[in-house]
């Protein structure tokens, strides 16, 4: 069964392993009103960072971050470029607001990662082979809610009754996702037919996609359902919930929807990022690639 458990809060010792504690409040304040999901990975590459070069970030120098970088060999590139920014960012930061008297980050030149975007684009028929093979309604429900509407795994998981509008064809849900921002997501008509069914009540604080005990499906229990499905059509164990969300944007795009239509589905803050997934365009709404 998925479980819809939240991990227990860790304590502030634990949250802040591995950063020396003078660096505490400038990382605390860095991190101020970001996601849960941003504040937890973020803080995790800086602890991975203070651990390696085990000093304070005053002391830092772009030698430190270039060594980091070499340690990071054998890593893949997008996740080495994902920690590397995390780290240039919070040096950026405390320079500005003069916790640091150097900015130890900006003479490091970040190479130009390799677009593999192409690599992590599910086709329609391995996507339709993996809601084939999930035979339980609710993990199927998951899914589809997933490729159907291209939400990011945490914007799913997060999401509720109260943020959902009934229209004569679909519905609209109220997304909020990253960066703080507010946007309005299509549904098709058969994508709301199928978490219709699933809804275990009519509050309007129950979860869209529950989890077993009827409370929020933790983002680790609904990518172990991707990851699962997956696997059982004999996919790469790489495929996540991302993936969908790529394909969403793909797919659409070669059913000919416009550009600015998907951009504001997936949320981009840049066309230039929708763009990547095709050039295609049309005067359609939005495609339901679940009928």
């Amino acid at each position: 069964m998925v479980s819809g458990d939240h991990p227990r809060s860790a304590a502030p010792a634990a949250q802040n392993e591995g950063i020396h504690p003078a660096d505490i409040p400038m990382v605390k304040t860095w991190l101020h009103n970001r996601s849960s999901n941003t504040v937890r990975a973020y803080r995790a590459n800086v602890a991975e960072f203070a651990r390696f070069v085990a000093k304070p970030m005053p002391d830092v120098a772009l030698a430190d971050i270039q060594a980091w970088n070499d340690s990071m060999a054998d890593a893949a590139e997008s996740t080495r470029r994902r920690k590397l920014s995390a780290v240039k960012s919070l040096l950026t930061y405390g320079h500005k607001l003069g916790f640091l008297q150097q900015d130890a980050g900006a003479a490091f030149r970040m190479e130009r990662g390799r677009d593999n975007l192409n690599e992590r684009i599910l086709s329609r028929e391995q996507v339709r082979a993996m809601l084939a093979g999930e035979k339980d309604t609710r993990r199927h429900a998951l899914l589809a809610l997933l490729y159907g509407t291209g939400l990011r795994i945490s914007e799913a998981c997060a999401l509720r009754w109260r943020d959902m509008t009934r229209r004569q064809s679909g519905g609209i849900a109220t997304v909020f996702g990253k960066g703080g921002k507010t946007r309005h997501v299509q549904v098709s008509p058969s994508l709301w037919k199928e978490i219709a069914a699933v809804r275990s009540d009519t509050g309007p604080d129950v979860p869209v996609i529950p989890g077993h005990d009827g409370g929020l499906l933790h983002e680790r229990a609904a990518d172990r359902v991707v990851k699962r499905a997956a696997r059982r059509v004999g996919l790469s164990s790489d495929v996540s919930a991302h993936w969908l969300r790529h394909a969403f944007a793909s797919h659409q795009l070669d059913a000919g929807q416009p550009v600015h239509w998907v951009q504001a589905q997936l949320g981009h803050s840049s066309l230039a990022t929708t763009t990547r997934y095709s050039h295609a365009s049309a005067d359609a709404a939005g495609a339901d690639l679940l009928a």
